[in-house]
């Protein structure tokens, strides 16, 4: 399918190259890469937009405040509790000691809050969930300070006589908040670790959940304030769905220290953090290691900071329509595609990622990478919709396939940007199936030569395509200077290369610059327009970019 595109894309370029009027198809293709740009750039601020009215709405003050007046408690020693606890209205219930085969069932009015305190306390349910919330308004589990607690359930559940059908440790149709500085383990043998049918708040604990499908899951939300979660699934770790309403299903980190692992033997799709509509991510330390996705959302995914380091076996991240990157630090150490999304959009930030396949690929969201749908599926058909834009931030890629990729439009308008791109052929360290522009930033991608693309005549900032007569080692510095010999531009691949593209602020027409393989002076270059093309490769200038000016050697 890649071989394919790029035979078409071949096609169009020679169309490009023959056809009559060339310069009015250009002027065109600027206007749509503009237009395009603007329309991505709205929507990405829209998706930051709806993170920030997420993070505002999405914690109460007793939600970060899990104090009580312990006079007005009711205390309960589980040591002598037979069977199941009952709570049936509204208050503060401290629960100690252990039960060795029942639960706490919380069956309360409506419009009742009902606050759970365990402090050191056990609890094991053999046939249904140890912490089971059948009606309340809301429902707090609160780890005592200074204690340790211990949730689990049996791996099989008995038929439930309140009509549901729970299937995890904690289950709660109502509301639930997870909150407290003590800490809180959950054991879920039969499914799952956390349920709740509403949303589920998690502030200041330290929670611990192994279980062998998803580990927390929120229907309408999830969002993680402050503490430390580490979360062991045989599933997803993180989970938001709601079916029933287009706008929920979303998860939220506004801070804390996350630790996700997920994926065994049987399982087939089991994603670090899934989100139906929005997942946003504001602060925080994540760490994931997830046989599928790392992050994953089926609308929109954003990141505006934190510390993020992915692995996965599929995307690093992916959205199925936006992806948003406007500031903190994220590093893929594995991945099949770094970032993928139908419109991605970097302002800010730190990116370091790694990828078998394309570092960031503009394209369908209909790939393995779906609510549910196996893997390796991605659409490389040319679709003008389809945008990459990058305004900021400093990124680096190493990529098997290609660098940057986009299936309609690439767009760098600022950031730094270092592409150690791919090795083979059928492949290019940059690569767009229409416009590829360049206003403003660094670029230095090298890759292999056969499949080598350059930014369109139409850009406003100028560019090199320099092909060495011979592949150059992986660790080589590739550096670029001006007359005077200071540095334009510098990086060093991490992997062999023979087509280089530079792109730099200041880059002057009838200017001669240096270029520099490791201490070896390779050539002097003088520009001779807005691209210049030293050398032959398989596809120098975007698509829509017409013929490439060469450069005069000095």
């Amino acid at each position: 399918m890649k071989h394919l595109k790029r035979f078409f894309m071949i096609l169009a370029s020679a169309a490009f190259v023959f056809a009559a009027g060339c310069q009015n198809a250009q002027a065109a293709s600027t206007t749509v890469a503009a237009e395009t740009s603007g329309a991505t750039t709205a929507t990405a601020m829209s998706a930051v937009s709806t993170a920030q009215t997420l993070s505002a709405n999405s914690y109460t003050d007793r939600d970060l405040d899990a104090s009580y007046d312990a006079s007005e408690a009711t205390l309960v020693d589980l040591s002598t509790v037979s069977g199941d606890y009952t709570i049936t209205s509204e208050g503060v219930y401290v629960f100690s000691g252990t039960l060795a085969n029942g639960s706490i069932l919380v069956n309360a009015g409506e419009n009742d809050k009902v606050q759970i305190v365990l402090s050191n306390a056990s609890i094991t349910n053999s046939d249904g969930p140890a912490i089971y919330a059948v009606t309340a308004d809301k429902v707090f589990i609160t780890a005592e300070a200074g204690t340790v607690n211990e949730l689990s359930d049996g791996t099989v559940y008995a038929a439930d006589s309140f009509g549901n059908s729970p299937d995890a440790t904690i289950f709660s149709k109502c509301d639930l908040t997870i909150n407290g500085t003590g800490k809180l383990n959950v054991t879920g043998s039969y499914k799952f670790g956390i349920v709740g049918k509403d949303d589920v708040v998690i502030v200041n604990i330290a929670l611990n959940v192994n279980a062998q499908s998803d580990g927390i899951v929120g229907k309408n939300s999830v969002s993680i304030g402050s503490g430390t979660v580490s979360v062991t699934a045989g599933g997803d770790g993180i989970v938001s769905e709601n079916s029933d309403d287009a706008t929920l299903g979303n998860v939220l980190i506004d801070g804390g220290t996350i630790s996700i692992i997920t994926g065994g033997a049987n399982a087939s799709s089991s994603k670090g953090i899934k989100a139906q509509t929005s997942l946003a991510i504001n602060g925080g330390s994540i760490t994931i290691d997830a046989e599928d996705d790392a992050l994953h959302s089926a609308s929109s995914l954003t990141v505006t900071g934190g510390t993020l380091v992915l692995s996965s076996g599929d995307d690093g991240m992916h959205s199925d329509d936006v992806l948003v990157i406007s500031g903190g630090e994220v590093t893929i150490s594995q991945s099949y595609e770094g970032i993928e999304a139908s419109a991605i959009t970097v302002s800010g930030g730190v990116i370091q990622l790694t990828s078998s396949d394309d570092g960031f690929n503009a394209a369908g969201g209909a790939d393995g990478s779906s609510m549910g749908g196996p893997r390796g599926n991605d659409s490389f058909a040319a679709d003008s919709s389809k945008s990459l834009v990058i305004t900021g931030g400093t990124i680096t890629v190493n990529a098997q396939g290609d660098g940057l990729d986009s299936n309609g439009t690439l767009t760098i308008e600022g950031g730094t940007i270092y592409v150690s791109g791919p090795t083979n052929s059928g492949n290019g360290a940059l690569d767009s199936a229409s416009t590829m522009t360049i206003s403003g930033g660094v670029v230095i991608a090298a890759g292999s030569a056969g499949m080598a693309q350059g930014f369109d005549q139409t850009s406003s900032q100028l560019s090199i395509s320099y092909t060495f007569t011979s592949a150059q080692a992986a660790g080589t510095t590739i550096t670029l200077k001006d007359a005077s010999g200071n540095t334009v531009a510098s990086y060093t691949p991490e992997k062999t290369f023979q087509n280089v593209i530079i792109s730099a602020p200041g880059l002057s027409t009838g200017q001669s610059y240096t270029l520099y393989a490791g201490s070896s002076l390779v050539d002097t270059i003088t520009l001779t327009g807005t691209v210049t093309t030293i050398g032959s490769s398989g596809m120098n200038g975007g698509f829509g970019g017409g013929q490439k000016s060469g450069g005069r050697h000095g």
